[in-house]
């Protein structure tokens, strides 16, 4: 089964408004079948939301460090000054750390980046016509 988004043609205020019509239907399907894994993934979510907000403080401090670490110009207990600073910064303000999420299931494999959604997700949205622009493709 192929189906094929006609992006272009929708609003994105619109495209929103039917995800966030969906993300009621499907957070009461999925309610009804598994209320413990609901919860785990919203917590998924909000752990990654943590680390971009994390990751969008630090990225000027952390570049800088960086930069300085790699300078070969500058002497090497300065290069080491900074090294130790850019380890005492937090873990999760690291990029490498944030994962692509679904909104509605918490799944981190198989997210479409334009849909924020996983390809699970998308497949019974587009089944249902609850996404609007998307199309199941037939030639």
């Amino acid at each position: 089964m192929a189906f094929r988004a006609i992006v272009n043609r929708v609003t994105p205020t619109r495209f929103m408004d039917s995800i966030c019509g969906a993300t009621r239907y499907f957070s009461q399907k999925v309610g009804s079948v598994r209320p413990g894994k609901l919860k785990i993934d919203e917590n998924r979510n909000v752990e990654d939301h943590r680390r971009r907000v994390l990751a969008n403080k630090y990225e000027l401090r952390r570049n800088l460090y960086k930069a300085m670490c790699r300078d070969p110009s500058l002497p090497s207990d300065m290069r080491d000054a900074y090294r130790c600073k850019l380890s005492r910064l937090p873990r999760n303000s690291s990029f490498t750390r944030i994962r692509n999420r679904c909104i509605f299931s918490g799944r981190a494999r198989g997210v479409y980046r334009k849909f924020r959604m996983s390809r699970i997700v998308f497949r019974e949205m587009a089944r249902n016509r609850e996404l609007m622009g998307v199309t199941k493709a037939s030639w």
